[in-house]
């Protein structure tokens, strides 16, 4: 952190974090926020209700979207309590989260597996190890990285090493949540960044006396099965409080094989294509072989494909074969390669504390804090075969040098030790994780009056994951070396070049020789024999190959201060004005090797804002005005500050890794993102809600940083729209009638004139609660546009939207001399017009009572009119509405509640539409070159049922059975899966209980 920064904030004492509780009621959220505002049970009228005085210990509640003690009633939120949680019959914060219309499930256990996504995107692609065991948030589509995810209202750290910053909900323990409250509207001049797309705060247990252990077992149809055990507690005093929950949780993987994914082959979906068929011999066999290519065309469609046969011994064959002992065999014979196990098995122990003392009747002092710890562990049984590259001089080897290639001394054999590994002789390749989590915040408060409070707060958070992977690697090749018996010796580039950390770089060496010995060595008992056909088939041992292929340590951390007066300043009819203004300062800091690789070192940034809300509630209380029963404004304005150092090049142009000296550069972004916001009630009963707000977000890190800035190469440019080297006698290359041109100097450098992201975000709702012979009917409706401008984006990019010679004629990335002719290539992030959002809510719920019970049926209906991407003014659009990796065109939840007397129960509908699976499509220049390869998914829905039983007043039964007609997922073929984890739940259908008892 920047201290010079801290220190100054401190001084003038605006630059400190509020933490626990804004002070607020729960009655600014719209029906489930406020029965108050219905009118219903006896309770106050809308505008009715006293303001709330900060000093009343009810008022320490959170609210989402303001930092004003009543909320902002202009933003309409959905509140899922903890009634509402154990009705849906989860099982964690992620599955929580999938029930939600609005979520895009694009990051999660196993969709993070996707080649093709949102943590493969963009400049920093995520390794699978920083990707295990992560989940996120993505309301509306709109990216994870604009879905902002608090806590007890509180910004934590994102995700381990992630650049986009989104939380991890798989650190946020479910056993610990007392409510959510989900915002669709964009709360950046409250949060700032990233909060675009909208808000989800997580309200953790800190408000109920005694003690409850809770205990629960789901059983998974496909091997998915999850236990939990949690244990809460708070213990209160005449001046304080202190209350807690400690959790402890085991997932098991799902079974593959009864999921029904069993092939790897899927030629049959893409129209016969081969290339579909995703068999193998390079996963190897057992006895190895020496796959044989060989290309055909078939006209009958038109591909030119591959079939692939191999060279093995026979089965039972022992000793060391020649060539003439090789037989062939057919593409039949490849692994049909399908792993055991989807996604990792996990186990995570968390605790959160909650803490508060009243030193005298107006200071109060409070500290909340967050810890979640997780271990992942998924086998990986060697999915792509051990390559061994034989030496001519080896044992086992039949073929002589430069068999396959004038430049290649030893020739591969791909092997697969299926007999060791299922005698337990060998352990499977795993990949691993230890994540561990942290969140603190402490603060004090002063009341100067019932109304007015002034808060200081320091908040503290971060997440850290040490990750490594275990499988068969050879690390051996073979060069050109005269001095040696062969000619030829072992290598490794990035041993030979001290590329490997230094921690590593004796273990590696010392397998890196045992694998030369195992390739090279003309001794029987030395050399690996990769043609026997069991395990005891003799030659040396395997274990040279099995090692740690690679480890990774991530972390990402936020430290904020921030000081804040609330208070009242004068009344109007409708109520107190309100107000809240102060300061805050934060520094986010993040480490990984994607990162890293990228700037050079780890990152950090300093940000200072100043912010100030406001709520003048003109009409209310006793107005009796024709349709002006109650009429609220409200505003609020942010201005943050983002400051940032990083690497943008080296001393002319050396290469970092070859000890070139950075060059740093400082970065500052300065916006100010303003909302208003307006709640006007034409009577008791319609509720008219309009939001409207301004959003910022300055580039990331690897977009303004780039340790190879200023590190050019020759590029060919080839087909120039506007200017003809051969005409102008200066081509450096000709080679025909097509392919001529010149060459200049490429750069990957940094871009300047990158501008910030910005968004306007406009929500709009109307909520009719009607009384008399209605009474219990809601009816709603919530209209919400995104428009994100200034997106950032690559170079790359624009191939799949424009010709190349339409791109060779933007200036930014190919500036021009005087005479027309190119003079560099500049490879650089640069801005794009951006993304539409667009999508409308419908909800009806009815409470009424019969003599058989209570019932309270429920729909909720999203439409969703727009979700689109835009390059360029005169680019076209590129819609995702409906396809795989966007949000669907609509999507349906209706649940139907009884209870009577200490019996509830539930059941619950979700209707996932049709869409596209466009997986597989290719677009160039705005062209999709494939699209025979568009498959429309077919829709299906899913059952859960829930029940609960308050046995006595200290116990409680719940059981809950989700996909309860375990129905098949309709085919999508992604990443070689049968189905689309964005959307199915592949544990399949599960059946859970529940157990707690409180004292």
């Amino acid at each position: 952190m920047n201290d010079r920064y801290a220190l100054s904030m401190i001084a003038i004492a605006a630059s400190l974090a509020s933490v626990t509780p804004a002070f607020a009621q729960e009655a600014a959220a719209d029906s489930e926020q406020s029965a108050a505002e219905s009118g219903q049970d006896g309770k106050a009228q809308d505008g009715d209700e006293a303001p709330v005085t900060l000093t009343d210990p009810e008022a320490t509640i959170t609210v989402t979207g303001s930092r004003i003690a009543n909320g902002d009633p202009s933003v309409k939120l959905t509140v899922i309590t903890a009634e509402d949680i154990r009705a849906r019959g989860v099982t964690s914060v992620e599955e929580l989260i999938r029930t939600l219309p609005q979520n895009v499930a694009t990051i999660g256990t196993i969709t993070n597996e996707r080649a093709r996504g949102p943590l493969k995107d963009g400049n920093a692609p995520v390794s699978e190890l920083g990707s295990l065991g992560v989940s996120a948030a993505n309301l509306g589509g709109a990216g994870a990285g604009n879905t902002l995810v608090l806590v007890n209202g509180r910004r934590i750290a994102g995700a381990a090493g992630i650049q986009d910053g989104f939380v991890n909900l798989n650190n946020i323990p479910l056993s610990a949540v007392e409510r959510v409250e989900i915002s669709t509207a964009g709360a950046s001049a409250i949060y700032g960044a990233d909060a675009m797309g909208g808000v989800i705060n997580f309200i953790l247990r800190s408000n109920y006396s005694g003690t409850t252990i809770t205990a629960q077992h789901e059983f998974s149809k496909n091997g998915a099965d999850n236990s939990r055990v949690s244990l809460y507690s708070r213990q209160g005093w005449e001046t304080g409080n202190i209350s807690g929950t400690v959790s402890y949780s085991r997932r098991d993987p799902v079974n593959n094989y009864k999921s029904g994914y069993v092939t790897e082959d899927y030629s049959d979906y893409f129209n016969g294509n081969p290339a579909y068929d995703y068999r193998s011999f390079r996963r190897g066999v057992q006895p190895g072989v020496f796959p044989v290519f060989t290309s055909v065309y078939d006209p009958d469609t038109g591909f030119f494909y591959t079939i692939e046969n191999g060279l093995t011994v026979p089965e039972g064959f022992t000793g060391a074969p020649t060539l003439s002992d090789l037989i062939q065999i057919g593409p039949d014979a490849r692994r049909d390669f399908v792993p055991e196990f989807a996604g990792p098995k996990s186990e995570t122990v968390s605790a959160n504390l909650d803490f508060e003392q009243h030193i005298t009747d107006k200071l109060r002092v409070f500290a909340t804090g967050l810890w979640t710890h997780s271990t992942n562990r998924q086998d990986r049984v060697l999915d792509v075969g051990l390559s061994l590259n034989l030496a001519p001089t080896q044992y086992y080897s039949p073929f002589p040098a430069f068999y396959t290639s004038p430049y290649s001394w030893g020739t591969s054999v791909y092997y697969y030790p299926e007999d060791e590994v299922a005698q337990g002789l060998i352990p499977p390749g795993t990949i691993s994780n230890k994540q561990t989590s942290w969140s603190v915040n402490a603060g004090l408060s002063y009341d100067f009056s019932p109304t007015t409070r002034l808060e200081f707060v320091h908040t503290r958070s971060r997440s850290k994951a040490r990750a490594q992977s275990d499988n068969f690697q050879s690390l051996v090749s073979f060069i050109e070396d005269p001095s040696a018996p062969g000619g030829y010796s072992c290598y490794n580039f990035m041993l030979a070049n001290n590329r490997y950390p230094e921690d590593q770089r004796e273990y590696l060496q010392a397998k890196f020789d045992a694998q030369c010995a195992a390739l090279t060595s003309s001794d029987p008992d030395v050399a690996f024999n990769p043609w026997k056909s069991s395990a005891d088939g003799g030659g040396g041992s395997i274990d040279p190959f099995l090692y740690r292929l690679d480890q990774e340590n991530r972390s990402s951390e936020i430290k904020t201060y921030e000081l804040r007066l609330n208070g009242d300043l004068f009344h109007l009819p409708g109520g107190p004005v309100q107000y809240a203004v102060g300061a805050e300062y934060a520094d986010d800091g993040i480490d990984s090797r994607e990162i890293n690789n990228f700037t050079g070192a780890s990152q950090s940034q300093d940000r200072y804002a100043f912010f100030g809300e406001v709520q003048l509630p003109l009409l209310g209380g006793d107005t009796r005005l024709p349709l002006l029963r109650r009429l609220i404004v409200t505003a609020a304005a942010r201005n943050d500050n983002y400051v940032t150092e990083g690497a943008v090049g080296t001393v002319d142009g050396v290469p970092f890794d070859q000890g070139g000296e950075i060059i740093y550069a400082k970065n500052t972004f300065s916006r100010t993102t303003p909302s208003l916001g307006v709640l006007w009630s034409p009577f008791n009963s319609l509720d008219l809600r309009a939001h409207w707000s301004t959003g910022f977000r300055a580039p990331p890190f690897t977009q303004l940083f780039n340790v190879s800035g200023g590190y050019t190469y020759q590029t060919a440019i080839t087909g120039d729209p506007l200017y003809d080297c051969r005409a102008n006698n200066d081509c450096d290359f000709d080679y025909g009638p097509t392919y001529y041109g010149y060459y200049v100097p490429q750069t990957t450098a940094p871009n300047p004139d990158l501008k910030p992201q910005t968004s306007d975000n406009l929500t709009l709702s109307a909520t009719w609660t009607p009384g008399g012979v209605y009474s219990g009917l809601q009816l709603s409706m919530t209209y919400n546009k995104i428009t994100i401008d200034n997106q950032y984006a690559t170079r790359d990019l624009l191939n799949g939207f424009l010709p190349q010679a339409e791109i060779k004629k933007i200036e930014q990335f190919y500036p021009r001399d005087e005479n027309g002719r190119i003079t560099a290539a500049q490879n650089l992030t640069f801005n794009i017009l951006g993304s539409q959002y667009e999508s409308v809510t419908y909800e009806a719920s009815y409470v009424f009572e019969t003599s058989i019970g209570r019932f309270e049926p429920r729909v909720t209906y999203l439409n969703n009119l727009k979700a689109e991407t835009q390059v360029f003014e005169d680019t076209p659009a590129i819609s995702s509405l409906g396809k795989l990796q966007g949000p669907d065109d609509h999507h349906f939840v209706g649940s139907l509640g009884w209870e009577k007397g200490d019996v509830r129960a539930t059941l619950w509908v979700y209707h996932t539409p049709s869409y596209i699976n466009d997986y597989e499509l290719q677009t160039a220049a705005g062209t999709i070159t494939n699209p025979d390869y568009s498959r429309t998914v077919d829709a299906f829905t899913t059952l859960d049922l829930t029940a609960s039983w308050d046995i006595n007043r200290n116990l409680r039964l719940d059981v809950a059975a989700r996909d309860l007609l375990a129905v098949k997922p309709p085919l999508a073929v992604v990443q070689g899966r049968p189905y689309d984890t964005g959307r199915y739940n592949a544990a399949g259908r599960r059946v859970s209980v529940q157990l707690g008892y409180s004292f």
